[in-house]
């Protein structure tokens, strides 16, 4: 058998068997060009690549490697191909059509543990930061520090500064104390709570936090208002505000006496 007669075997085992260069190429990790030159027949002077390369493709179909390589150089050989030859797999590689590459499957090891490494140190950044503990202060807050300062100049449209000019509505009298409380909505909101002539709270209250004061006179100073929720004396009041952000609201009587 010589080198036209090698490279016409492994053409037709190649389509008994139903599979496209591509397929081959991808399997053996042969190039498509190496794998055509073999079965036009190959160069007259085959190097060792070439006969390496030979002996690759003809044991992954199933084929004898040495008979090949051995038509390909020249060498007396003898390979039988008939109908029987037709139904061998192709298993000397122990490669199938859809094997991945091993350099596929290191790629994507390394991508995996690159993963995991990544997420192991923003676990231990955030395990080891100091996150701030939330005091309770008069009158049953349960949101965070009730003396946190409010910027005079801060730009924020929904977290004004202390107003110096705040809308006021009259003093709603009541007989006897009153307990009012205050929650946040869904935006944060700056409160100033005077209870019988003393600041109780100064601060801000982030959305579902909220404090509760009791007291015969209670001013409360506003910032967004509109965002605000009255409770007085366990009795829904609605939102501080519809229209308002920055005001201030009077309960109870400043003259009562308990």
């Amino acid at each position: 058998m010589d080198r036209q007669q090698a490279g016409t075997a492994l053409r037709d085992k190649r389509t008994s068997l139903e599979f496209s260069l591509e397929d081959v190429a991808r399997a053996t990790l042969l190039r498509k060009s190496v794998l055509e030159s073999l079965e036009a027949g190959g160069p007259p002077d085959p190097n060792g690549f070439f006969k390496s390369y030979a002996r690759r493709y003809a044991e992954y179909l199933g084929l004898n490697g040495d008979e090949v390589v051995a038509a390909f150089v020249g060498s007396p050989a003898t390979m039988a191909v008939g109908p029987d030859a037709a139904a061998v797999q192709p298993s000397k590689l122990g490669r199938s059509v859809t094997t991945v590459p091993a350099y596929k499957k290191k790629r994507s090891l390394v991508s995996t543990v690159l993963i995991l490494v990544v997420a192991v140190v923003v676990a231990v950044v955030l395990l080891s930061k100091e996150w701030p503990a939330t005091p309770v202060v008069p009158g049953g807050q349960t949101g965070p520090s009730s003396t946190p300062s409010v910027p005079s100049g801060t730009t924020n449209p929904s977290l004004p500064g202390t107003p110096s000019i705040p809308d006021t509505t009259p003093v709603v009298p009541t007989q006897g104390a009153i307990t009012l409380r205050f929650a946040a909505t869904t935006e944060r909101v700056w409160l100033e709570i005077t209870v019988d002539g003393s600041v109780v709270f100064s601060g801000i209250l982030r959305p579902g936090d909220s404090t509760q004061v009791s007291g015969d006179h209670v001013v409360v100073n506003f910032g967004n208002a509109m965002y605000t929720r009255v409770t007085a004396n366990g009795v829904d009041q609605g939102i501080a505000s519809l229209d308002k952000t920055v005001m201030t609201l009077e309960y109870g009587s400043p003259t009562h006496t308990p």
